[in-house]
Order: structure tokens, then C-alpha cells, then sequence
């Protein structure tokens, strides 16, 4: 059986980074990119979402963005091609914490704090999870 060539062109994301997305968050962001992914889904995020066979201009999407996005949620649409997306939220603080993790090698708390307008204690937190995960890797 031949399956169809689905050789699209995905727009250039960090794969560690894409990897720690939740699935639905993973497929939106490879097929859209983080911009594109964190303005869709400002726009149609947290709720049930048709995304249809054919261009239309309801989801705000190119052609080759739609394409990419089925493609890339076809594990996730139930029998009627809907799936529930993940608000924008999700995605701007996996990015944010994941660069608080990269600056607290070059930055103190303190300033961390102040820079994204966090608590220290939460910058604190966030470093830990990093630390935890990088824990449950080996």
C-alpha cells in the first residue's frame, strides 16, 4: 500500500524545546513555527477546534500552514477532524521558562526575577523543574 508523500515545508523550531511540548502543542508549534503558533492559537486556543480538509479563511491560516497543521494533528482529531487546542499560555511560558533556565547560567535570581517580572521564588521553582527534568533523562 502506497501511503501519500506528505513532504512539507516545516518551519526551523528548536527540537529539545518542541519535545518538551505537550503533544497538541507539539503539532501545532511544528506545523506553524512559535510565532504563528502563539498568535493562532491566541486567536482559536482552550477551545474544540474544526480543522477542515480544505483552505478556508475561518482558522486565519495559509493554505500550506492548514496542510501542515492537519497533517501534523492527525493523531489528535476525533472522527469529525476536531480537536481541543491548547491556549497560547501554554506555549509563551514553556519558551519563557525554558530561556530562565538558559540565563540563570549568566544572570543572578534577583535579576531574573525583575527581568520577567516573576517572584524569586519562582524563578527558583522554574530552574528546579528544569533540574528535575534533566534528572528524569537518565
Amino acid at each position: 500500500m502506497n501511503t501519500p508523500d506528505h513532504s512539507f515545508d516545516y518551519p526551523s523550531v528548536d527540537e529539545a524545546l518542541l519535545r518538551s511540548f505537550p503533544p497538541v502543542l507539539h503539532a501545532v508549534v511544528r506545523a506553524l513555527g512559535y510565532t504563528r503558533a502563539r498568535d493562532f492559537l491566541h486567536l482559536q486556543g482552550g477551545v474544540n477546534v474544526s480543522i477542515p480538509k480544505h483552505h478556508s479563511q475561518t482558522l486565519g491560516l495559509q493554505p500550506d500552514e492548514l496542510n501542515r497543521l492537519r497533517h501534523s494533528l492527525a493523531a489528535h482529531l476525533d472522527a469529525n477532524g476536531r480537536v481541543t487546542l491548547p491556549k497560547a499560555d501554554k506555549l509563551i511560558i514553556r519558551v519563557r521558562d525554558t530561556q530562565i533556565r538558559q540565563e540563570k547560567q549568566h544572570s543572578s535570581i534577583r535579576l531574573l526575577a525583575r527581568q520577567h517580572s516573576l517572584s524569586s521564588r519562582q524563578i527558583q521553582n522554574i530552574c528546579r523543574e528544569g533540574d528535575d527534568r534533566q534528572l528524569d533523562l537518565f
